[in-house]
């Protein structure tokens, strides 16, 4: 369906690392999952395959290992205790993977840290459900300004979502059929991101979202304390959030189109009721 790249490596958490290998050139230094993935996706296809198929390996006692090792051990019962850690050669732009078993401590910091974020989250949404958005201003890719004033009358969708964010990109194609379903008379789509213009205009190339894009939209991600991507709020035509979804759900496509459908009977009804001029 797609050519952009998805990782299923296990990304790091809040505990930082001083952990020096050995094994490795002074020439490497500790990269991140964002930046790699970013520099792998604005390679060619068969380039880019060629960089993954050859990035070596390691366990942390200097061993070269393979990506089968590293499935293993991710899927595995204690794989919870392992972080995929990514440096890369600063002289050859090689990129290297080291198997990194967590200390006790370093678990125990990461727990408490989601533990924290999950529980911030949950109540961030609690408390924007029900409140009434006085204010709106989203620019898409083209430039153009959408408002609640140019937005009147209509239910709203913001689904947060950024380039690199694999489940974000999964949900796509469902998010794509509601849009199909609905239709754009009585609902405005919005795909928001805090990633930069130039880097969603590659990304569309390659993935199709139908949603209208508002890129650059930290300043939204901000606003909303969106702390978990994806994330998708519904506003009805009275400017209410009816729909923030929950943590980490499993169905999360389910429940937004169950809180959809409920949202146009809604609209539907206050139509049928309204008095005629």
């Amino acid at each position: 369906m797609r050519q952009l790249l998805l990782f299923a490596l296990l990304i790091t958490g809040s505990a930082s690392f001083a952990q020096d290998y050995p094994f490795l050139t002074a020439s490497n230094k500790r990269s991140n999952m964002t930046d790699y993935v970013d520099y792998l996706n604005t390679l060619p296809v068969a380039k880019r395959d060629s960089i993954i198929r050859f990035t070596k390996y390691y366990k942390e006692n200097g061993m070269l290992s393979n990506k089968a090792y590293s499935d293993s051990l991710f899927h595995s019962a204690g794989g919870f205790k392992y972080q995929t850690l990514i440096y890369k050669d600063t002289l050859t732009n090689e990129y290297s993977y080291i198997f990194h078993r967590q200390t006790e401590a370093e678990i125990t910091a990461n727990n408490e840290h989601w533990k924290k974020q999950q529980k911030d989250d949950e109540e961030n949404r609690k408390n924007l459900l029900g409140s009434v958005i006085d204010e709106l201003s989203l620019t898409d890719m083209d430039g153009k300004e959408h408002t609640l004033e140019s937005l009147k009358g209509k239910i709203i969708v913001l689904d947060f979502w950024f380039v690199n964010c694999g489940a974000c990109i999964e949900d796509m194609p469902e998010l794509n059929k509601l849009r199909q379903e609905y239709g754009t008379d009585d609902i405005a789509w919005f795909g928001i991101t805090f990633d930069k213009k130039d880097k969603v205009a590659k990304f569309s190339e390659k993935v199709k979202f139908d949603f209208t894009l508002i890129p650059d939209g930290r300043h939204l991600v901000d606003r909303f304390a969106i702390k978990y991507f994806p994330t998708t709020f519904i506003i009805d035509s009275d400017r209410e959030v009816i729909f923030t979804g929950k943590t980490l759900v499993g169905n999360r496509i389910g429940e937004t189109a169950k809180a959809l459908k409920k949202a146009v009977k809604a609209m539907e009804k206050k139509r049928r009721n309204s008095p005629r001029k």
